[in-house]
Order: structure tokens, then C-alpha cells, then sequence
């Protein structure tokens, strides 16, 4: 008798534990992270791009800029460590820049300066362009999966988030 009503708990705590670990899944599809070489830092990336071509590896970090041409969209990116989900981190933090290749069309006003990006992408070699008064090596990353994430709206006020357990942030 008592078997029979814990199910219906049982079967609440199944629901809520695989929601909270949807809210929890990275934004790469699990496929694509599997082609994902681990092996290879950013430093060596971008020391010799040519060395890990047509390697899947997963990149991130701010957009400096979006160019559009008539087949593809460069997304010049200030590299960031990923952290959670993949989430490019915050801070003065960067080991360099790198470019992302998509084909076809990506808006600027929504690709634009400042905004977190995250790349699961191959590997298609090198570009050097002018940066100030240097030519800088961009490594190039043909775009396999992208997330642009959310833009964060800040605010004064406190924000209250009751799921399990209540917490406060700010």
C-alpha cells in the first residue's frame, strides 16, 4: 500500500530532476561535441593554425565584428575561456582572436560588437589582416553548430529565483 503512493512522487521528482537537467544542457548538440578535439588549446591553435586543419574544435567569446560578402559572414571574435554550458566567461581574460566562417547571411545589427558567441566548428586554415598597425594571424573556424546567447539586460534591482532551494542574485 505504501508503494502505491509513493509513485506519484516518484514519478514528480523524475519530471522536475529531467527539467532541471534540460535547463542544464550544453548549447552544442552532444553529436557535434563528440567530433570536438579537446586535445588542442587555443595558444597552439592559434600558433599554428595550419597544424590542426579540418580538426572540430569548440571555440568562444565577444563579437568584435560581423562582415558580410555575397556567399558567407566572418565573425571576428575576441576568444574567451568556456565555462558553463559552454558560455564564454567574463572579464579582461583573452589568449586572441579568431575568425568564425557561415555561410550565408547573418544580420549585423544582431551579430554585433560585444555579444557572446559559441562555436563548434572545423578548422580551414589561417587569414592575416591588418589589426592597428600589425598584421595579426586569425585562425579561421568554418561553423559546424553556433549559439549566439542572450543578451543580458542589467539591472539595479535584485533578482529573486525560487526553483530548488531559493536563491538571491544581483
Amino acid at each position: 500500500m505504501k508503494g502505491v503512493r509513493l509513485v506519484p512522487y516518484c514519478l514528480l521528482i523524475a519530471i522536475v530532476g529531467s527539467l532541471l537537467l534540460t535547463g542544464c544542457a550544453p548549447v552544442i548538440s552532444r553529436e557535434v561535441l563528440r567530433e570536438v578535439d579537446k586535445d588542442v588549446s587555443f595558444e597552439q591553435l592559434l600558433k599554428n593554425p595550419e597544424a590542426y586543419s579540418e580538426r572540430t574544435l569548440l571555440l568562444g567569446g565577444n563579437i568584435i565584428e560581423a562582415q558580410n560578402f555575397t556567399d558567407k559572414t566572418l565573425i571576428f571574435v575576441l576568444q574567451r575561456s568556456l565555462g558553463f554550458r559552454g558560455r564564454p566567461a567574463e572579464g579582461d581574460v583573452s589568449k586572441g582572436r579568431f575568425i568564425i566562417s557561415v555561410p550565408g547571411f547573418l544580420d549585423p545589427a544582431i551579430y554585433r560588437h560585444g555579444r557572446k558567441i559559441t562555436v563548434a566548428g572545423r578548422v580551414m586554415g589561417k587569414e592575416v589582416r591588418p589589426l592597428g598597425e600589425i598584421e595579426y594571424t586569425y585562425p579561421v573556424i568554418e561553423k559546424k553548430e553556433l549559439y549566439l546567447w542572450p543578451e543580458e539586460s542589467p539591472s539595479s534591482e535584485p533578482q529573486f529565483h525560487i526553483g530548488v532551494g531559493v536563491g538571491v542574485g544581483f
